[in-house]
């Protein structure tokens, strides 16, 4: 981040967060063309005028956003080390780490994952390859050095893989739907139990 935002991060750290939370939500909810500066404000709690002041205009908001949020992956996937190469084992290890994020900065969860569905039209198109990189690179890390051993013999390991990889991410999908509406209530910790079941099952089905 340059210079050009030095106004928004002199603001006290509460500020900034209600800024940054309301406009990565309505981002999140509504895409880049529909999403309004007046509900952002509204949320906020501040003027609409101040928003242009910090940030200059629609598009501007939204890069620094696709900015800010493209940090957290980056840190996530620096600090993120598997001890086991457990295909299974390194994805419960990586839908714990989600869960904790998505519990303590939903808003920041959601607009990152907004981002992969993004208007072919929308400013956050320049930063389609860097979202790529932290694709390949978070790949890289759950797939590398895995020992196939530990799966059935009956199925060829690399379609095992495939299969289960396949059926996570529809997973994933329906559960993320649990939080599109903030809906992050005493449910969600029953969900993420039995997402974790789902993994078990996994096991059963596709391990010696």
């Amino acid at each position: 981040m340059d210079g050009r935002f030095d106004q928004f991060y002199a603001l006290e750290p509460e500020k900034q967060q209600r800024i940054l939370y309301a406009a990565m939500e309505e981002f999140a909810q509504h895409g880049f063309k529909r999403a309004s500066t007046n509900a952002i404000v509204q949320a906020a709690g501040i003027g609409k005028g101040m928003l242009f002041y910090y940030f200059g205009n629609k598009e501007e908001l939204f890069e620094f956003l696709c900015e800010y949020a493209l940090e957290a992956p980056q840190n996530f996937l620096h600090q993120l080390q598997f001890d086991s190469d457990d295909y299974l084992q390194r994805y419960q290890t990586l839908a714990h780490q989600k869960q904790q994020i998505l519990q303590q900065q939903p808003q920041l969860s959601r607009f990152f994952e907004s981002l992969y569905r993004a208007d072919s039209d929308s400013p956050c198109e320049k930063f389609a390859a860097r979202l790529e990189e932290l694709r390949a690179s978070m790949h890289h890390k759950l797939y590398d050095g895995l020992d196939y051993s530990l799966l059935r013999d009956d199925i060829a390991p690399v379609q095992a893989i495939e299969y289960m990889k396949w059926l996570l991410e529809r997973y994933e999908q329906e559960l993320m739907e649990q939080y599109k509406n903030d809906n992050l209530t005493q449910n969600v910790r029953e969900e993420w139990q039995r997402y974790y079941h789902f993994l078990a099952e996994l096991r059963k089905i596709f391990y010696k």
